[in-house]
């Protein structure tokens, strides 16, 4: 089944707190008529460069067609050999060789006629449980939004949160302590992330006022990205286990190593897809360490892919936060990926179990555009130029 054709289709897709997301849709033929349907997901980070897509799209025609699509595990080093690991948060080269992954499993699947979690070893698990995203404060004025959109959600069956905190220990603090006044007993806090924005002894001392307001169940990023020894500090004096998002499979082991972390936060979109984030679980597994499966806020494409990555993860012990086609307004298939009591099913049928549409999909990369211009402070914290804290002039110290 010889790789015949790519197709790159770079869209932009509304969130509901009124920004858009740049992605790229990736389209594969193999054989006769087989197709596989691949996702770059969220390009709207720091750093603020976007794909020369023909460019791409010739490069990866060139490097892959007449390749065997079968052969994922050889088309996977080769792809690892020219879109190398960059070692950042947001890695362009771990988008490419994602998009390249998902519409492979996605394809072989088809040809199949079964879901992709048998190309990975067969399912443990039907659903995992993930949590709704509360975006970064940095004003007083930004709480009570955010407390109503708590309520909003829960009315749609998220009874989970993830906080993003460290802009505004304020904002943060009035947050919590609001958000345990009206929801305690019936909304729980996954984590409170500060997003390697603060050093790990102001966010000790921020846990330290935080614990008093409300419960959670674990910290993430509590460093500046790369200070493993920071964060080993922190671990050392945290009363609540710790996470980071693992850039690589080498900084998985320097972050186990070290005595960093307790969970490893695996995410697709960062590794560069299923067979390498299948690699950091086990490694996960041999330290005895704990797992979670992270987000960049994927379409229903990235979202269908970690819903089979959890279907067949032997470790993973912690909720995930993969709701990104609960944030987005419009999507490229034909029906979403589906949630019950903050929990993403795993699909079940044929590849990854959603339908492109295509006509749908022509239309959105025609009107496809960036839409954060050079604020970059709602770059960071995925806001709209409106907010409150905006209007007033807002700082990126916190």
């Amino acid at each position: 089944m010889k790789i015949s054709r790519i197709q790159l289709f770079p869209i932009a897709t509304p969130r509901e707190t009124g920004i858009a997301n740049q992605h790229v849709i990736v389209r594969l033929e193999a054989g006769d008529s087989h197709v596989g349907w691949g996702e770059m997901s969220d390009l709207s980070h720091v750093p603020m460069y976007q794909f020369d897509i023909p460019e791409l799209e010739r490069m990866l025609n060139e490097l892959l067609r007449g390749r065997d699509a079968r052969n994922i595990a050889q088309i996977e080093d080769d792809l690892i050999r020219f879109f190398p690991d960059e070692g950042h948060m947001y890695s362009r080269s771990g988008l490419v060789r994602q998009g390249i992954d998902l519409a492979l499993h996605d394809l072989n699947a088809r040809a199949l006629g079964v879901p992709v979690y048998q190309l990975l070893g067969g399912k443990l698990r039907d659903r995992m449980r993930v949590c709704y995203p509360i975006f970064r404060m940095r004003s007083v004025e930004e709480v009570e939004p955010n407390l109503q959109r708590v309520e909003e959600k829960l009315t749609q069956g998220f009874d989970l949160i993830r906080v993003y905190v460290g802009a505004n220990l304020e904002a943060d603090e009035l947050f919590l302590k609001k958000f345990t006044e009206r929801f305690h007993g019936r909304v729980e806090i996954k984590s409170l992330d500060f997003s390697n924005l603060l050093d790990w002894r102001r966010v000790a001392m921020a846990l330290e006022r935080f614990d008093d307001l409300c419960d959670y169940m674990l910290v993430e990023s509590g460093a500046p990205r790369n200070d493993i020894e920071g964060l080993a500090q922190l671990r050392r004096r945290s009363r609540r286990p710790l996470s980071e998002h693992v850039l690589h499979i080498h900084h998985g082991w320097q972050l186990l190593s070290a005595g960093a972390v307790d969970i490893l936060n695996v995410s697709p979109y960062l590794l560069g897809g299923l067979r390498a984030s299948l690699r950091l679980i086990a490694l996960a597994e041999a330290a005895r360490a704990s797992v979670l499966i992270g987000t960049t806020q994927e379409l229903s494409l990235g979202t269908a892919a970690v819903a089979h990555l959890a279907a067949a993860a032997r470790v993973l012990d912690y909720p995930g936060d993969n709701t990104g086609p609960q944030l987005y307004t419009a999507d490229v298939v034909k029906a979403p990926v589906q949630y019950v009591n903050s929990h993403l099913l795993v699909p079940e049928g044929p590849g990854l179990g959603v339908e492109v549409d295509e006509d749908r999909l022509q239309a959105m990369t025609a009107g496809a555009q960036w839409t954060f211009g050079t604020d970059l402070a709602g770059v960071l914290d995925r806001t709209p130029k409106e907010r409150p804290s905006a209007r007033r002039g807002d700082s990126l110290q916190g």
